[in-house]
């Protein structure tokens, strides 16, 4: 039996009584232990937490006092980034923060700061690049803090190197915290901005003082990256009010604003697999969405709970639906609902429990795989499908609700879908952020 037998629909039960599933000799280890739904007693939220990281700042995180401030940085190690990761690479460092989760709860989270050996050829000091990874995953060690140093990794070029090419700082921060709470919104933005925070204040050995305090500060993220990027955005006047100002542009590229929107087009769906992913990550913030799982749901959460972005894609092709792990309706079950309004990005009016203030308040930009868009050049050039897992009205929408909320937004639509609209946009989006961090003035947006 495997995985695949899970998430595609047969029962733990049936594969079990399944003759050819064949039997462990006594004595020996119950190689299909896995694949059976752990009895109601024991599907406790641990349960479906990610394995332990070799990492000790996871696995083993100092003792804090809880009123620590957020941004706070806890411990410091140095780092070196490889030349499959960033050619140009200077010097980097790890640095432990205090911050916050979904509930206001303390948590530690991972950032890693990042000085290229190129030069800064703009003015002012040099400007830091908040860079949120597409992460996606419900392991530990797909965090950025293990990709960077140890793998190459898809999800980091071409991003990182064009903008460590153009001599901007770097801060790329585990966003999804020690939980690797994929897609909640809230915790990943708050990650996101105590990862500025402590890169502003962060003094490297032997220097005279901190590398960033006086520079400027832009943000840019692609689909999971952009959920972070995008709620770090909403976020930052109420929860980091010293950054207005400071944080100068936000780019957000497909992003996901609405999951509930998302039924039609990833459940059930070649995308299927990271939808499943985005709603075990939100459980890891709000575990009242346990009690609904059924058997085949119990089992799916343990297997995927190390699960990285190859896999969570990848296992898409089986396109299982989320109502195969659980015998409520998602669509309309109330606690479902509740978790997902509380996670929509836009209109604080629209989010459930959100305050009136959560409003970007420095220049953002909403890009995103736009069928509108051609993909060749020339006045001939057919259009692209557009992105048929995140629609682009979608992203539409949320630029109006910003826009109607008193943010200043812009919409650049990209050629290609939700895969290639990552790449056909890099240079709209890097050249907007190069834009902002050079101090050119923002005319394109609503405000």
């Amino acid at each position: 039996m495997s995985l695949a037998c899970v998430v595609a629909g047969q029962s733990p039960a049936a594969a079990m009584s399944d003759p050819a599933a064949g039997s462990s000799a006594v004595g020996l280890p119950d190689p299909m232990a896995a694949f059976r739904p752990a009895p109601p007693h024991e599907r406790t939220p641990e349960r479906y937490l990610p394995s332990p990281s070799p990492d000790p700042w996871y696995s083993d995180p100092p003792a804090v006092d809880p009123a620590t401030a957020h941004g706070t940085i806890l411990a410091a190690r140095p780092v070196t980034v490889p030349p499959i990761n960033m050619r140009n690479f200077g010097r980097g460092w790890q640095v432990l923060v205090q911050s916050a989760d979904s509930h206001d709860q303390p948590q530690q989270i991972v950032s890693t700061i990042l000085e290229p050996a190129t030069p800064w050829d703009g003015p002012g000091p040099r400007p830091l690049v908040s860079f949120n990874v597409t992460i996606d995953s419900l392991g530990l060690e797909c965090m950025p803090s293990h990709v960077l140093p140890n793998k190459f990794n898809i999800e980091l070029p071409p991003f990182l190197q064009i903008l460590a090419d153009r001599g901007y700082g770097l801060v790329v921060t585990d966003f999804q915290g020690p939980k690797a709470a994929y897609a909640a919104g809230r915790a990943n933005g708050r990650a996101v901005l105590d990862g500025m925070r402590a890169a502003r204040a962060f003094v490297p050995p032997g220097d005279l003082g901190p590398l960033f305090a006086d520079s400027r500060i832009v943000q840019v993220g692609y689909s999971g990256g952009g959920i972070a990027t995008g709620w770090a955005a909403q976020l930052q006047p109420v929860y980091a009010p010293e950054l207005t100002g400071v944080l100068v542009g936000s780019s957000v590229g497909g992003v996901p604003a609405d999951y509930s929107d998302l039924f039609d087009t990833m459940d059930g769906t070649l995308a299927s697999g990271l939808y499943r992913a985005a709603v075990l990550g939100l459980a890891r913030e709000y575990p009242e969405l346990y009690p609904l799982l059924n058997d085949t749901g119990d089992v799916t959460a343990h297997l995927l709970r190390d699960s990285c972005a190859a896999t969570n894609t990848a296992i898409g092709v089986l396109h299982a639906p989320l109502s195969m792990l659980t015998d409520v309706d998602p669509r309309t079950d109330p606690t479902v609902q509740r978790v997902m309004s509380r996670n929509r990005l836009g209109s604080p009016e629209l989010s459930y429990g959100a305050d009136p203030r959560e409003v970007p308040s420095g220049p953002v930009q909403v890009w995103h795989g736009d069928a509108t868009v051609p993909i060749g050049p020339g006045p001939g050039s057919s259009t692209g499908p557009g992105d048929f897992f995140v629609p682009e009205w979608t992203a539409q929408r949320l630029t109006d609700e910003w826009c109607e909320a008193g943010a200043d937004v812009e919409y650049t639509p990209v050629a290609g879908e939700h895969i290639t609209a990552a790449y056909t946009a890099v240079g709209p989006a890097l050249d907007w952020v190069d834009d902002r961090a050079r101090g050119v003035p923002f005319t394109g947006g609503c405000g």
